[in-house]
């Protein structure tokens, strides 16, 4: 059977499965984004209460991207009656506290969440997110380290539980012989980021974002930040009294910079119709892929198939946002990678 007939084989099938997928369901990824946990002194009903006003909050932030979202009249409609968006809870105790620390987990209803934002115009932040690589140089009173992956220390785990309540994928480097090789602590700290971004290639991240903690002899912090993502920097400085503070505010900082680049708003009005085009597609396991990561995106309101051509599909897609937005979005994928070419819209599904 030659090339064309495995083509039109497998595009008949494809033809007659249309209209009999599933509808695609939330992944793991999009589901945490609607979890928080809150320390609560007890289970009673009014603690309770209270505390699943404090974790919708977070949820909040961490889906609209910015904290400005909870002074909006759709957050302060959520926040009247959090108790009716919950869909599981439970109390657990933090592993190795003593004494132990009774913490609520709450998982609230995230379609809900996202319809009732989207719906009074405010800004959405899916479970589109770049995987973020972060390089994090530490003067303590005269101690200098570079963090690394499996280092425990109190820098890297609070900023890993900042990252955690903002919903944003880190990872730290090995600074394994390979790392030390290429990276200096004075690279980091003199602001010499060449090798800093070189030595990220081998972490193949979305975003990178660097850190230069300093504590001072009197216990207070301050930091300096740079983030480059899509080939664009941002830079920030700060300075906090505790660490907890410092590490939670750079990372509020980054995540409110990346949903700045990547969250939805929808205006109201008629939603954009755009038409794409994706090549690549060589059998019904590809097309299955690529047709769940469409539904899936933030963006996407509805998917329509246009046209089929050999391995290239052509989709009619209506968009909260624009198409420039869906190629950002889809550049920080796993599933697709833009194409060079006079048509806008023109992706390839990667392999």
């Amino acid at each position: 059977m030659d090339n064309y007939q495995q083509n039109s084989t497998w595009l008949v099938a494809l033809l007659c499965l249309l209209l009999l997928l599933p509808v695609v369901t939330a992944d793991a990824a999009t589901q945490e984004l609607f979890d928080a946990e809150v320390e609560v002194p007890n289970q009673t009903a009014g603690v309770r209460s209270r505390a699943l006003g404090t974790a919708l909050q977070e949820v909040l932030v961490r889906v609209a991207g910015q904290d400005a979202v909870l002074q909006t009249a759709a957050a302060k409609q959520l926040l009247a009656s959090p108790d009716t968006l919950v869909q599981q809870y439970r109390y657990f105790n933090e592993p190795g506290s003593e004494p132990p620390l009774l913490k609520l987990w709450v998982r609230f209803d995230g379609e809900a969440i996202r319809k009732s934002l989207q719906q009074q115009g405010q800004s959405y932040w899916g479970s589109e997110r770049p995987d973020t690589l972060v390089w994090l140089a530490v003067e303590d009173r005269g101690k200098r380290y570079l963090v690394s992956a499996d280092d425990g220390s109190d820098v890297q785990q609070q900023i890993a539980l900042a990252a955690k309540q903002r919903g944003l994928p880190i990872l730290f480097p090995l600074m394994d012989l390979e790392d030390q090789s290429q990276v200096r602590f004075s690279d980091i700290w003199g602001g010499f980021f060449e090798n800093v971004m070189a030595a990220s290639g081998r972490y193949n991240p979305q975003a990178v974002l660097i850190g230069r903690l300093n504590r001072s002899p009197s216990g207070g912090w301050s930091s300096r930040w740079h983030l480059q993502v899509a080939g664009k920097p941002y830079a920030w400085s700060d300075s906090r009294e505790q660490l907890e503070k410092l590490a939670q505010q750079g990372i509020d900082d980054a995540a409110d910079r990346l949903a700045s680049r990547f969250a939805v708003v929808h205006s109201g009005g008629d939603l954009d119709s755009v038409r794409i085009s994706v090549s690549g597609v060589d059998s019904l396991n590809d097309y299955a892929r690529l047709s769940a990561y469409l539904k899936g995106l933030t963006a996407v309101v509805d998917m329509q198939v246009a046209q089929v051509a050999g391995a290239e599909i052509d989709y009619t897609l209506k968009l909260n946002g624009s198409l420039a937005d869906l190629t950002r979005t889809v550049s920080i994928g796993t599933v697709l990678e833009p194409v060079q070419s006079d048509t806008p819209g023109s992706y390839r599904l990667r392999q």
